[in-house]
């Protein structure tokens, strides 16, 4: 019975036969496809930290899905078409794999959905670090207002990556203040978003609060008074410059001011003193 379903003898079969035997055998196919996906997915949610975060919105991870599964059909298909032209062939080592050619489309579709769990275990085993994405370290815990107050610094990261001196960062003045209110000198801002190293020193003033979005904790910024330190233009009005997010499920949390595309991960990390 396991011969009949999994084994094709195609002597004397034509090809229409030989399509239906591999059509009547699609759906086991992508019973197995679904398993081992699960089989993956559970295994790389122990190796990489906050898996979910690189399917952010979760819309990408349907269309992944989407485009995995008709890609392994596609593939899928090419077994019947082998078999189909080489049902007639004298070839010795062919005649040895043609019956067997289901069963290895198995294994090797097990294989490449189980690669990443092999090559991200590798990966964590060697650097000795978890894989994971700028959104796994957000705040998904309500955090304490009183714990968000106070005077912030960049680490030295944000500096090396902005080539700011200890000079020059000695002059950076980052408060978040208990009546909702900021007071920014000398901040690294990029107003257009746009490469790291593109960035101009402000002097801003606003108004903050505390938000949840999409499951993480924001701070969203009310920017009423910027000025450029270069320059010493004064820019009126109200300024829309985004949310600021916190990192961390307990304090002292670490403010990320993201900067230009999202999917860079490049971004302005900010630590209290």
């Amino acid at each position: 019975m396991i011969k009949k379903i999994f084994l094709l003898k195609i002597e004397e079969r034509n090809w229409l036969k030989i399509i239906i035997w591999w059509e009547l055998r699609r759906i086991l196919y992508n019973f197995f496809l679904v398993i081992f996906g699960v089989l993956s997915l559970t295994v790389l949610s122990f190796i990489i930290k906050d898996l979910w975060s690189f399917f952010s919105p979760p819309l990408f991870f349907f269309m992944w899905i989407a485009i995995f599964l008709i890609l392994a059909n596609v593939l899928y298909t090419s077994g019947s078409i082998f078999q189909i032209l080489c049902r007639n062939s004298n070839n010795k080592i062919i005649n040895k794999i043609k019956p067997k050619v289901f069963i290895y489309g198995i294994f090797i579709s097990a294989f490449v959905t189980l690669l990443p769990c092999f090559t991200s275990g590798i990966y964590t085993i060697v650097s000795g670090k978890r894989i994971k994405s700028a959104y796994a370290d957000f705040t998904t815990e309500k955090p304490n207002i009183k714990d968000i107050v106070g005077e912030y610094k960049l680490p030295e990261k944000t500096k090396k990556e902005l080539n700011i001196s200890e000079i020059d960062a000695q002059k950076i003045k980052i408060e978040f203040k208990a009546d909702g209110t900021f007071e920014f000198e000398n901040f690294p801002e990029n107003k257009f978003g746009g490469n790291l190293a593109d960035f101009e020193n402000i002097n801003a003033k606003g108004k903050w609060k505390v938000e949840l979005n999409q499951g993480s904790w924001i701070l969203p910024m009310d920017f009423k008074n910027i000025t450029n330190c270069k320059t010493g233009k004064e820019e009126g009005g109200t300024f829309d410059y985004g949310s600021f997010n916190l990192n961390g499920n307990k304090p002292p949390y670490e403010i990320y001011k993201m900067i230009g595309d999202p999917d860079s991960w490049e971004g302005i990390t900010m630590i209290k003193k």
